[in-house]
């Protein structure tokens, strides 16, 4: 199976926790797949509908990237282990838009933009071009004749979970 979300240095892995997902939640969670928690009273994990573009700073909260996938159903709570993230992490994704990203030039002009990830009908992750004030993952250098059609981005210190 492949990860839509990885990291481009494996060695910063540091061990993963389970986590409830609610019964009926809208999808479900895969492995390699950021997952979003509310602030708060919140006692489960989740990601957004389809066709949603997160994290916005200040309204959505990585929890982190998930490393198995969940096993909610309609009727019953599930779990899915989830990894928890630093600002210092770098995590390479696909490109929502591959043209965008396709020269050594495109992607330098890129570097350092504040981003979002865009979640397809399908349930697929990729990563946006449009850079906000708000946006809440940046985007780092990358040798792309390295890592042909992925992007590296990191998360904001102010859109995670445990540091917000």
């Amino acid at each position: 199976m492949s990860r839509e979300i990885t990291l481009l240095d494996p060695i910063s892995y540091k061990g993963s926790r389970k986590h409830a997902v609610a019964a009926g939640a809208a999808a479900t969670i895969k492995a390699g797949q950021l997952v979003l928690k509310a602030l708060g009273n919140a006692s489960v994990v989740a990601w957004d509908a389809s066709n949603t573009a997160k994290p916005v700073v200040g309204t959505d909260y990585i929890a982190g990237l998930a490393t198995s996938d969940s096993t909610e159903t309609a009727a019953a709570v599930g779990t899915v282990d989830i990894m928890f993230i630093t600002p210092d992490m770098v995590f390479l994704a696909n490109p929502d838009t591959a043209a965008t990203w396709d020269t050594q030039a495109e992607y330098d002009a890129l570097v350092g933009d504040r981003v979002l990830l865009s979640t397809s009908a399908a349930r697929v992750q990729t990563i946006l071009a449009a850079d906000g004030a708000t946006y809440g993952l940046v985007i780092q250098p990358l040798d792309i004749k390295k890592h042909p059609g992925k992007v590296a981005f990191s998360v904001r210190s102010d859109a995670m979970y445990l540091h917000a």
